[in-house]
């Protein structure tokens, strides 16, 4: 599947990557093109490498994050998970957002429940809360003086000390921002740990295993209570999950024109080429030649 990553962002002043391991980037004074937004969602869906932070302080941004529909208006911010597949996503013209982008254990783990709990609200998919005007203004201040830290060499010596403390000082004022917020103040359930150890593993094994006992046993649990809490915490049976995630790295290689049918069967660990067209096309409706 194409992977997101620093490759795919169009490059321009307001982008910085340092060591292959933070980005981050805004429109909010340098000018995006159109046409650079488009080549970014033309190569949806994509999976994330890393975790991503997005504030979006005016406009509207929506999107799908496994399987999920997704509004992100002015005044809100959205952590996405590494790992999770973006299927599509839509920026208002007068949408103004600040992005940041780690792999995992690159930046501080959030100190308390309620910060964890902006991470877990969606296990493995997407936490997106409210925030109050006076946290936003917070929030662009302390993303300045990040930026400021990273490119200014006066700061090199302890360049990475220092930007860790703003992303910390960033999850603190998320957390002071969504105070309010019920939602947060629920600690993460057993079910929902269940939710999160289930997706992680369907992420890194959907293309050798689609057989369910192998999550049961991977989770330690029956394949009947696994099924249960699965279907209970998100609608989808997790047979839905692991063959959608099957089918959107299918589409995905097959769109790409860099794979043959045989290719992509051989790729997703089917036992043969009809094996796999019979699969394709009982989920998608068409055969995998007629759809690419």
């Amino acid at each position: 599947m194409q992977l997101f990553d620093t490759s795919v962002l169009p490059v321009n002043k307001a982008t910085i990557v340092i060591d292959g391991k933070l980005l981050m980037t805004d429109n909010l004074e340098t000018h995006v093109e159109p046409e650079d937004i488009d080549e970014i969602v033309s190569r949806l869906p994509m999976r994330m490498t890393s975790s991503c932070l997005m504030i979006v302080v005016q406009g509207e941004v929506k999107f799908s994050v496994n399987f999920r529909d997704f509004v992100a208006s002015g005044g809100s911010c959205a952590f996405i998970n590494e790992g999770t597949i973006i299927e599509n996503a839509v920026f208002d013209p007068s949408s103004r957002v600040i992005l940041l982008s780690f792999v995992p254990g690159s930046v501080p783990a959030m100190g308390n429940d309620h910060q964890r709990n902006v991470h877990r609200l969606y296990a493995l998919q997407v936490a997106l809360v409210e925030l109050r005007e006076k946290h936003i203004d917070m929030l662009k201040s302390v993303y300045g003086i990040l930026r400021t830290i990273l490119t200014d060499q006066t700061f090199a010596s302890n360049r990475d000390m220092m930007a860790a403390n703003c992303i910390d000082l960033m999850g603190n004022i998320i957390e002071q921002g969504v105070t309010n917020n019920t939602q947060l103040e629920t600690k993460t359930s057993r079910k929902d740990e269940i939710v999160a150890r289930f997706l992680e593993s369907v992420n890194k094994h959907y293309r050798e295993h689609r057989e369910l006992s192998f999550y049961a046993n991977e989770l330690c649990l029956s394949l009947k209570y696994m099924s249960h809490v699965v279907y209970e915490q998100t609608g989808r049976h997790p047979s839905q999950w692991i063959k959608d995630y099957v089918i959107l790295d299918a589409k995905t290689m097959l769109r790409s024109g860099r794979y043959t049918v045989q290719q992509v069967a051989d790729e997703l660990h089917f036992p043969n080429q009809s094996f796999f067209g019979k699969y394709f096309k009982e989920a998608v409706g068409v055969s995998p030649k007629k759809w690419k």
